[in-house]
């Protein structure tokens, strides 16, 4: 059960591929939190996802009449500094549906947060519907990935399942070799009742949706599944997604002079890439290989609140947001003043 915010509250919220978590702090506490599906208006749209905000922001928000101190948004929309500012606009939207009046936005790219959760040089992976690589040491930040799944994107849930749906339509077809995806495929789209065709059942089942994007992506468990059962082609696609994943920690990291000899912290976020062992493995084997971290830490849900009140902080803090946003898709509207009540 939710409760009112407090009239000096803030609203934050974080967004990916396939689900949306929202809640309202004071200080350093939070009040209450809310979850939804997905927000980002190139996977289910841009209506859908105004749709889903206005939800989010009716279950937490129970003063309309109070504008919150600011909305601090790490989201996976923010792909570029334009993206960002149109999702700022359409959490703002979203607000004057609710009827809260208007307040500051900061929208950046969810992988932000992770950089100020820890110490000294850091390095961060993620990989969940899509995926996403940052590096902070000292002064240089830097970013890679995260145009999307059409430009981008390259070892994360959607390209996975892809790669895995295109394996079971070539075996089906004869072009490539036998592989349990066919059967885990049929299982998977088993909710076009009455098509007995599996390449037909597929084309129903992906094209007749209007959430392909997370739709696809939920065949990556299934992948994975397969290749921990010992499945050579799906166990290949696994080996593929984690050189994608190494890859873009070692970019990141050259681009801010993170070495084979820094002392450095590798952050591991999104749902594949935490749950799944096997992924997780070969990807760490290969960074261990070139850049031996100091640390690795897997990044879990309750860190959520904390990283995303340090970024508020950061916003803030006159001159801090700058080399963030130098290096990350960053939207900031002028700060709250602190003098507000917003910091603790």
């Amino acid at each position: 059960m939710t409760r009112p915010p407090q009239p000096s509250a803030w609203l934050l919220l974080e967004g990916g591929g396939s689900r949306t978590w929202a809640a309202t702090a004071t200080g350093d506490t939070v009040l209450a939190i809310a979850e939804g599906p997905s927000t980002n208006p190139r996977s289910v749209g841009e209506d859908h996802a105004v749709h889903t905000l206005v939800g989010l922001f009716d279950r937490l928000w129970d003063s309309p009449g109070t504008a919150p101190l600011g909305i601090v948004a790490a989201h996976g929309a923010a792909s570029t500094g334009a993206a960002a500012g149109d999702f700022a606009a359409l959490v703002r939207r979203a607000l004057a549906r609710s009827g809260p009046p208007a307040a500051p936005v900061l929208v950046t790219n969810d992988i932000a947060p992770l950089l100020l959760a820890a110490e000294g040089p850091v390095c961060v992976g993620t990989c969940g519907t899509g995926t996403g690589f940052a590096a902070r040491n000292g002064e240089r930040w830097a970013r890679a990935s995260g145009l999307e799944w059409l430009l981008s994107d390259e070892g994360g849930g959607h390209d996975l399942a892809t790669a895995g749906l295109r394996a079971a339509i070539r075996s089906l077809d004869g072009r490539g070799p036998a592989t349990t995806l066919t059967g885990l495929a049929r299982q998977w789209c088993s909710d076009a009742s009455g098509i007995g065709d599996l390449g037909e059942a597929l084309f129903f089942h992906v094209y007749d949706t209007p959430d392909t994007k997370p739709l696809v992506a939920s065949f990556a468990r299934h992948v994975l599944d397969a290749a921990e059962a010992g499945d050579g082609v799906a166990g290949r696609l696994v080996e593929n997604a984690a050189a994608e994943l190494a890859g873009g920690v070692a970019a990141v990291c050259r681009a801010t002079g993170i070495s084979a000899h820094t002392a450095y912290t590798l952050m591991l976020s999104g749902s594949l890439l935490t749950e799944s062992a096997l992924l997780r493995g070969h990807f760490l084997t290969r960074v261990q290989e070139q850049l031996p971290p100091i640390a690795v830490l897997r990044r879990t849900p309750r860190e959520r609140p904390q990283e995303l009140l340090s970024l508020r902080d950061l916003w803030l803090k006159p001159g801090d947001l700058s080399s963030l946003a130098a290096a990350l898709p960053t939207h900031a509207d002028p700060a709250p003043a602190a003098s507000e009540g917003a910091l603790p």
